[in-house]
């Protein structure tokens, strides 16, 4: 790989031995401090202002993993069907049951899961860091790592329990990994790149052709010497995905199998919306307007360290532009390896102009600081910019009132049911499922005013978006937003439960509804 500067030398310096203990406690020092923020910024959207992207992180991660450890839960079509693998929802179940030790219930485990992934999405900032510094000083890595730290979209999406953020930070980890090591210890860290990168494809397969770039970026005449370690991390994980496949779905790989059969053979996904091959390139400009050109020149400034980077994300966005169906959290691994791009560039330019002022004879200790500060004022106002645009806002507060709405209906006195309405049979996505409500009660979401009289009887608590009939009794409790939580007298009338969702193209599938119920019998608690 080229190097197209010269990497500051004075910490390493023999001339100033006294200096280089400071510059490393203060580079340790100031790099907590970032983590410290960039976790704390991840938490917001996930904990002090709960929100949904999309209803998977919920019942494709957090549910499923719910019903593992408590027994009960929402069973989607996916895991109905056995498509899904346990790696992600197996991970964050054994994170449930080790807040257990602590307490019990969301107001415990959520934060728990929310901070182990935000510590995780942390990872590009370290190695933005650490890049950075080693070719562009102090300085400016703190500036180009703090740009990583308050990126938006990393903000956004870093602590979410989905396989692609979690795919996208085990990426930049593995690519880290990559770059340096000499000898045995070398060896070693293409050992756990690989596996890094295997367990990335285990969670999302579409991530697949950006591990080749990343993998084989290097020159071939050391692939001889690298890959072997690669490939034996890579076995490692696929040896370990396709035995949890064959425990828990029946033969090895069976989620990759059957997802490959059911989104693209039956085109199931493509009952779930489709959009343009430009979607994810308008979302984009939607969202940084003319600020984000700023962030892909800093970005193509920084592929010129890493161009591997910009090459897998070019593929990631290629690869999922031809899928009819798209979203956006879907190229979140590219997002991320840009604004590392773009943090390295920060970095650059901090370099270049500390060089430009020394060559007008303006030379001081404090140069290179002012330098980052001024630069990353400049790229933190437009991510601030981004995050208050209404693009973003209207992201923060997907299915915000509903998750307050729904802690404050776990936190009343015992209940006997709980009815969701106003979202015409769509409710049960945007509530959090047991896994926000955690009572072992039914639960029903009636698509109509005819079907909530119907039900209303099963049910004596009551979360709603459109008001309901006078005549069911229902009084309101409190309110956010536009979702309110209502309660009426009396015991509740056992009702079954309405059947999840199922696509059309695949009901002849459909497994029979006792193998699947929210409640199982308590026999039966401790079944997927």
């Amino acid at each position: 790989m080229v190097d197209f500067s010269s990497p500051p030398q004075l910490a390493r310096s023999g001339s100033v031995p006294n200096c280089w203990p400071t510059a490393r406690l203060l580079a340790v020092a100031g790099l907590i401090v970032l983590v410290t923020v960039a976790v704390g910024l991840r938490l917001v959207p996930i904990i002090v202002e709960p929100s949904l992207n999309w209803g998977d992180e919920i019942f494709q991660t957090l549910e499923p993993a719910h019903r593992l450890v408590y027994g009960y839960g929402l069973v989607t079509w996916e895991f109905q069907l056995g498509m899904r693998s346990w790696l992600l929802p197996g991970f964050v179940a054994a994170l449930m049951e080790a807040a257990r030790l602590i307490s019990d219930g969301p107001d415990i485990y959520l934060p728990a899961i929310a901070a182990v992934l935000a510590l995780l999405a942390s990872a590009p900032v370290i190695c933005c860091f650490l890049w950075a510094r080693r070719w562009y000083g102090l300085p400016a890595a703190f500036a180009g790592a703090a740009l990583v730290g308050i990126a938006p979209e990393l903000v956004y999406f870093g602590a979410r329990a989905l396989s692609e953020t979690i795919a996208a930070h085990l990426l930049v980890i593995a690519f880290f990994l990559l770059q340096t090591g000499e000898g045995s210890w070398a060896r070693r860290r293409l050992f756990a790149a690989g596996a890094l990168l295997g367990f990335a494809c285990l969670l999302r397969i579409h991530m697949a052709p950006a591990v080749l770039v990343l993998a084989l970026w290097a020159s071939p005449a050391s692939w001889r010497s690298r890959l072997p370690a690669l490939i034996a991390g890579g076995l490692l994980a696929g040896a370990f995905g396709a035995a949890l496949d064959w425990v828990s779905l029946g033969y090895p790989l069976a989620s990759l199998w059957r997802n490959l059969l059911f989104n693209i053979f039956d085109g199931v996904s493509a009952d779930f919306g489709t959009e343009p091959w430009n979607y994810y390139l308008l979302g984009e400009f939607g969202l940084w307007g003319t600020g984000g050109l700023f962030v892909l020149i800093a970005a193509v400034l920084g592929a010129r360290r890493l161009p591997a980077l910009l090459a897998a994300a070019l593929v990631i966005v290629a690869v999922h532009s031809g899928f009819a169906h798209k979203e956006y959290r879907f190229i979140y691994p590219a997002v991320v390896f840009i604004t590392v791009l773009a943090g390295l560039g920060l970095a650059q330019l901090t370099q270049w102009a500390v060089e430009w002022l020394a060559r007008q004879g303006i030379e001081s200790r404090l140069t290179a600081t002012l330098c980052a500060l001024l630069l990353f004022a400049y790229s933190g106002s437009l991510m601030f910019k981004a995050w208050t645009s209404q693009t973003m806002i209207e992201l923060r507060s997907r299915a915000h009132d509903s998750l307050l709405a729904a802690a404050y209906v776990r936190h009343m006195p015992a209940f006997c049911g709980v009815g969701l309405y106003g979202a015409e049979g769509r409710d049960w996505v945007i509530y959090g499922g047991y896994t926000y409500l955690h009572r072992p009660v039914r639960m029903y979401w009636p698509a109509d005013e005819r079907e909530l009289t119907r039900t209303a009887r099963g049910f004596d608590t009551l979360i709603y978006t459109a008001v309901p009939p006078v005549e069911l009794g229902f009084t309101t409790l409190a309110c956010f937003g536009k979702t309110c939580v209502a309660r009426r007298s009396g015991p509740c009338t056992a009702q079954p439960m309405p059947t999840m969702p199922f696509p059309d193209p695949l009901r002849s599938l459909r497994p029979p509804h006792e193998d699947f119920e929210a409640l199982p019998a308590p026999a039966s608690r401790t079944a997927l």
